[in-house]
């Protein structure tokens, strides 16, 4: 990615590692297809095996997904706009830049609070500092130039 696209989650990209989900995926679904066949075999089965082949076979699914590329979560500045996908699952959210009235740059979080009252919460995390700081510097150098306020609280725990 780019330079104005910073990862939120883990940096996983090397082929090896996305070819060995992709696998794990697809056996998952083979594994729940497998299942249910057996299930409908014995029509007499308990509820609670069907819930687990559904659970497997969903699973499955994902990380067939993840391994593909599609789960990347990321915080991008694109022209005026600023496009964050915290959720895997969810499409990302296309801010753009009058949209926001302030910034509040917090010791564990950050806060866009948007013109309409609502608040959207970027949390880097602890387990990766150093990107963190990457998401720090993304947002304040946007708000730089657009001119949106950004406030600093260090709250300690």
């Amino acid at each position: 990615m780019n330079d104005n696209t910073i990862l939120l989650g883990e940096r996983e990209d090397k082929p090896l590692i996305r070819i060995i989900v992709i696998i794990f995926g697809i056996m998952c679904v083979f594994t729940a297809g497998w299942w249910a066949i057996y299930l409908i075999k014995y029509p007499d089965s308990e509820k609670i095996f069907w819930a687990g082949s559904i659970f497997l076979l969903l699973f499955g699914i994902y990380q067939v997904y993840a391994g593909l590329g599609f789960a990347k979560r990321y915080i991008k500045k694109e022209n005026n706009n600023l496009i964050i996908r915290q959720s895997s699952l969810l499409p990302p959210k296309n801010i753009k830049a009058q949209d926001i009235s302030s910034l509040v740059i917090r010791t564990y979080d950050i806060v866009i609070n948007l013109a309409n009252n609502s608040r959207i919460r970027i949390k880097p995390g602890l387990k990766y500092p150093e990107q963190g700081q990457k998401v720090i510097n993304l947002i304040t150098d946007y708000a730089k130039e657009n001119n949106i306020e950004v406030s600093y609280k260090n709250e300690s725990l």
